[in-house]
């Protein structure tokens, strides 16, 4: 069942399911959201990207103040941090669907799902299709949010929040892509030789700075839990310095054919990681 704009007026009072929320966007059955005063915009590189390096995934983004407005030149991607900030309850999931009049300027925008649990502040990606520079503004109405009932028998643990990865809960919008968290639950080889589990990524509370949490396949006296901070975990390192007895380029490298449940892992000489 889509919620209708009487649902959604009664939601936002009583469950603050969107905050900072302007009531004159509420239409029939969704509620207009809009930018702030910041975007996040991509930087270009020359080299292909490791898509499972977050140490070159995190400098791609800048983010640009367009309190004066912004020039949106043909053929752009940018990301639009909301205005908005969402939070949903167990029982409902979101969607974020484009503005009809800013489609037929040929700007678009990601179709959005936002899953039960879930509470931040978005970015969208837009995308100028057309000829034409346009003018993007603070406050501008960018997409529309539409609100789903889910049927009965949602578990908490099937919550966004409640998940052992929910790498964009409580973001503040300023974030960009965290695909390296797919990574979750796989087997890596640290370049010493030892293999290890990634079970889970964390955020730094002091710095917000993504933590990799992880375990040895092997016993270990000191601990059998580890953390490192996610860009020095994938971060490309000498093929030829003389502890690397794997020639790996990178301190860890995912092995595709192997489960935390493999229990005949070789132990190199000194190796640590």
């Amino acid at each position: 069942m889509i919620f209708n704009g009487n649902d959604i007026k009664k939601l936002i009072q009583e469950e603050n399911i969107i905050e900072n929320c302007n009531q004159e966007y509420i239409g029939s059955a969704s509620c207009d959201i809009s930018m702030s005063s910041q975007i996040l915009k991509m930087k270009k590189t020359f080299k292909p990207i490791d898509l499972s390096n977050p140490e070159k995934i995190e400098p791609l983004y800048e983010t640009i103040d367009v309190k004066d407005g912004y020039k949106f030149k043909s053929n752009e991607c940018i990301f639009a941090i909301l205005n908005e900030k969402i939070k949903l309850p167990q029982n409902m999931v979101a969607h974020i669907r484009p503005r009809t009049s800013l489609s037929r300027l040929g700007i678009i925008i990601n179709l959005q799902h936002i899953n039960a649990g879930y509470e931040g502040i978005l970015n969208i990606a837009m995308y100028n299709l057309s000829p034409n520079t346009y003018i993007l503004k603070e406050g501008m109405r960018i997409g529309q949010v539409v609100f789903e009932e889910l049927t009965d028998g949602m578990t908490e643990n099937l919550l966004y929040s409640n998940e052992k990865t929910p790498v964009y809960q409580n973001e503040d919008g300023k974030s960009g892509s965290k695909i390296y968290a797919d990574f979750i639950g796989k087997v890596y080889r640290h370049f010493k030789g030892n293999y290890y589990f990634i079970e889970s990524v964390s955020t730094d509370s002091e710095t917000g700075e993504d933590i990799i949490v992880y375990r040895p396949l092997y016993e270990r006296k000191d601990s059998m839990l580890w953390t490192r901070p996610a860009k020095m975990f994938f971060e490309e390192i000498d093929e030829k310095r003389s502890d690397n007895v794997t020639g790996q380029k990178h301190r860890f490298e995912l092995v595709e054919d192997l489960t935390k449940d493999y229990a005949n892992y070789k132990k190199e000489k000194g190796g640590k990681g």
